[in-house]
């Protein structure tokens, strides 16, 4: 029998996080929606287009220097906010009893 680990090959897509643009794409999406909404909502006065131009780059360049660090992070914080900030240590008063079986069969 052989002894040597048996090596399994995966497909790079399955362990690489899906990134759009280097960041996060929950978040590069709704990022960029808002730069076109500047960009297009205003009649092409230079501090509206500036301010786009300039979230753009810096949002997007937080995003990628985000995913750098930690490609998961928001799917972490995520899971992190459907938490309860406190979990009770027992059951609910109203909560119906538990059936038990017998410990002696009859």
């Amino acid at each position: 029998m052989d002894s040597t680990p048996r090596r399994l090959i995966l497909h790079p897509s399955l362990t690489r996080p899906i990134l759009l643009w280097g960041g996060d794409r929950r978040l590069v999406i709704p990022l960029w929606f808002i730069v076109l909404v500047l960009i297009f909502g205003t009649h092409t006065h230079p501090l509206p287009l500036s301010l786009a131009l300039l979230l753009g780059i810096g949002g997007q360049y937080a995003l990628i220097q985000a995913a750098k660090a930690d490609p998961y992070w928001f799917a972490i914080y995520l899971r992190h906010i459907t938490y309860q900030s406190f979990y009770p240590a027992h059951g609910s008063v109203k909560a119906p009893p538990r059936r038990r079986p017998p410990s002696i069969e009859l």
